[in-house]
């Protein structure tokens, strides 16, 4: 092999290592139960959910991003109401009783408790 032959498969291997070091960090946060709405972030350019930096510009987005959320948990999302600068949804228990009360922030996607 020559030398930059060497030098190129010597990056493409660290590239890969960094890679799955850090998508194994993130499913290490989710193993661990961190996928609540305060904790629920891993810092990783591909992480979504609460550490999402998208805009969310419509109520069905809104529900979309809840849904994609809490799926895999015994909640859903009830009525989505639309304020200046955030939306504002009822997570409910499958009894239909309000369990908490939370925003996303519309330019960056973010997720909050406000109960």
């Amino acid at each position: 092999m020559t030398g930059k032959s060497l030098f190129m498969a010597g990056v493409s291997l660290l590239l890969a290592a960094i890679l799955n070091t850090e998508a194994s960090a993130c499913r290490s946060c989710m193993n661990q139960g961190w996928n609540s709405t305060y904790n629920g972030y891993c810092n990783n350019q591909n992480w979504g959910w609460y550490g999402a930096r998208k805009s969310v510009t419509s109520i069905e987005e809104a529900r979309r991003t809840l849904e994609e959320y809490y799926a895999g948990s015994e909640v859903m999302v009830g009525r989505i109401t639309e304020k200046t600068g955030y939306f504002q949804a009822d997570i409910l228990s499958r009894g239909n009783k309000l369990m908490d009360r939370v925003i996303i922030h519309k330019r960056s996607g973010r997720i909050r408790s406000i109960r």
